[in-house]
C-alpha cells in the first residue's frame, strides 16, 4: 500500500456492511472537465513517420515477437484541458509532449505512438524496469525544459507472472491509474498496489468476481499485502463464500493482528453465520484500537441487543448515533434498546429520528404506532403508522398484530380479525385475540 493512499472506512449497506478501504485519486479531484482526445492527425503532420493505422500495442507486438524482455509505458498529460476554441496553446501541448517522447525514444531505440486516443504509448525492446524508469524520468525532464505542464507515466515490463506480451502493454493502464494517486509528474511501475486499485474500481462497479481476479493477481505479486487479503475476503463474503472469506481475513490478521477492517469483517462473517459470541469477540477486538468507527459500535450494539443485553448495547448505539446522526438504522436499534427496558419516551424519540432519516422504515413506523397506542395519544396517527408499516412489510406478523390491536380498540372487529388471522398465518401468535373477537363478535352472540 502506498503511503499517500488514504484508508477511509466506508460502508456498503447492500453488501452486508463490510469495511473496505476507499481509494480516491487526488489528481482527479482538481479536474474541471474531461481531458480531450489527442489530435493524432495534427501530431502526424509533425512526425510523418509515425504509425497511426494501428495502436502502439499492435505495432509493437510485430516488433517484439522475438524479444525476451521489454518495457512498455502509458503516458498522460496531468490535469490538462486544451483550449480548443482559442487554438492558441492547448493543442501545442500535444506536440511538445510528442517531441519530448520522440527525442528520448530516438536516443534509447524506443518506438512510440497512440496507446489510446488520449494516451501516448512507448515501448523499449530488451529493457528492464530500472531502465524504463530512468527513461521515463528523461522524458519528464525533457518536457520540463520547455513546458510547465507535467506528465505521469505508468510502466509495465515483460516477463512478469504469466502475462503475455499483449497483456503486458495493456497493464500500463493499471500502472497509470496507480500513478494518478500521486500529485502529478509521477512514474509508477506495475505492482501489487496497482492491482489493488484496479480491483477496487471493479468492486465499486459491483463486479465482485472481476475484483477477486485483480486482488488475487496482486497477492501473487505481494502475498504480504494486508489490504489485498481484506478486500479479497470482502468480495468472497459478498458472494456468499463465507469460508473463503474467513481464510482471507485470517491471512490479513496473521500478517497484522490489529488490522481493524479484517477484525470487523471477520466478526461480520460470524454474525452472518449467527455465531453471536464469536462475532462480538471480533467486533470488540476491532474496537480496542481506540479509533471510534461507526460500523464497529453499531454492530456491537446490535449483538448485545440480540443477546438480551439491552443496557450494554445501548451504550454503543448511543455512541454510534453521535458519530452518524443520519443513520436511521442506528436510531431504530437504539429505539429497540429503550423499548426493551420500557423507556417509552426515549424509544419514541429514537424511532421518530429513525423514520425522519428513512420514511420507509417499517419496523420504526410500527413501533411508533404501538407506543403512541400505549400512551393513549394520537390515536389516528398511531393507526396510520401501523397501516404504513404493514403496507411496507406485509409479511411481518408482528406488524399485522399491532395493526389488529389498533382496529380492535376502534371496534373495527372485522378488520382486526383479518389482521390477527394474517399475523397468525405468518407465525405470530395472535390466537388469544382471535378467540376474544370470535367470542364477542355480534354475529356470534346472536346465534
Amino acid at each position: 500500500m502506498t503511503s499517500n493512499r488514504q484508508r477511509v472506512f466506508h460502508i456498503r449497506r447492500s453488501t452486508q456492511e463490510f469495511l473496505v478501504s476507499k481509494t480516491d485519486s487526488p489528481t482527479k479531484k482538481g479536474k474541471t472537465g474531461k481531458t480531450p482526445l489527442i489530435d493524432w492527425d495534427r501530431i502526424k503532420k509533425e512526425f510523418p513517420d509515425l504509425v497511426l493505422d494501428q495502436s502502439i500495442a499492435d505495432h509493437a507486438l510485430t516488433v517484439l515477437h522475438s524479444s525476451r524482455k521489454f518495457g512498455a509505458m502509458a503516458i498522460q498529460i496531468d490535469n490538462f484541458q486544451a483550449k480548443l476554441e482559442s487554438e492558441d496553446d492547448g493543442p501545442n501541448v500535444w506536440i511538445d509532449v510528442a517531441k519530448a517522447i520522440d527525442e528520448i525514444c530516438q536516443k534509447e531505440n524506443g518506438i512510440w505512438g497512440p496507446l489510446t486516443r488520449d494516451f501516448f504509448g512507448c515501448v523499449l525492446s530488451e529493457k528492464d524496469d530500472l531502465f524504463c524508469r530512468k527513461t521515463a524520468k528523461k522524458i519528464q525532464t525533457r518536457l520540463s525544459s520547455f513546458r510547465n505542464e507535467t506528465i505521469s507515466i505508468g510502466i509495465s515490463t515483460y516477463p512478469m507472472l504469466n502475462f503475455n506480451k499483449s497483456q503486458t502493454i495493456e497493464n500500463t493502464h493499471k500502472a497509470l491509474d496507480h500513478a494518478a494517486f500521486f500529485n502529478g509528474n509521477s512514474i509508477v511501475s506495475l505492482d501489487a498496489v496497482s492491482f489493488n486499485i484496479s480491483g477496487d474500481k471493479r468492486y465499486q462497479e459491483k463486479d465482485f468476481r472481476g475484483a477477486i481476479k485483480e486482488f488475487t493477481i496482486g497477492l501473487m505479486i505481494d502475498p504480504s499485502n494486508v489490504n489485498l487479503h481484506n478486500s479479497l475476503g470482502v468480495c468472497h463474503g459478498i458472494l456468499g463464500s463465507l469460508e473463503k472469506a474467513l481464510e482471507s481475513f485470517d491471512a490479513a490478521l496473521w500478517l497484522d493482528p490489529t488490522e481493524i477492517m479484517a477484525l470487523y469483517n471477520k466478526g461480520l462473517i460470524f454474525m452472518m453465520k449467527e455465531s453471536w459470541e464469536k462475532a462480538l469477540d471480533f467486533f470488540l477486538q476491532a474496537n480496542q484500537s481506540g479509533e471510534a468507527v461507526f460500523e464497529i459500535l453499531f454492530q456491537i450494539g446490535r449483538i448485545y441487543l440480540q443477546m438480551g443485553k439491552s443496557k450494554e448495547g445501548r451504550k454503543f448505539l448511543e455512541k454510534a448515533v453521535k458519530l452518524q446522526p443520519g443513520s436511521g438504522s442506528a436510531f431504530r436499534f437504539l429505539g429497540e434498546s429503550y423499548a426493551v427496558d420500557e423507556m417509552i419516551e426515549e424509544a419514541i424519540n429514537a424511532y421518530t429520528k429513525a423514520v425522519k432519516q428513512n420514511p420507509s422504515d417499517a419496523a420504526s413506523l410500527s413501533a411508533l404506532g404501538h407506543f403512541f397506542d400505549i400512551q393513549g395519544e394520537n390515536s389516528e396517527i398511531a393507526t396510520t403508522l401501523c397501516e404504513q408499516s404493514v403496507r411496507l412489510s406485509p409479511e411481518n406478523g408482528l406488524f399485522r398484530h399491532r395493526l389488529g390491536e389498533r382496529y380492535l380498540k376502534q371496534n373495527r372487529l372485522d378488520k382486526a380479525l383479518e389482521q390477527f388471522q394474517k399475523a397468525l398465518d405468518l407465525g405470530y401468535d395472535s390466537s388469544e385475540f382471535i378467540e376474544k373477537i370470535n367470542n364477542n363478535h355480534p354475529a356470534n352472540r346472536s346465534q
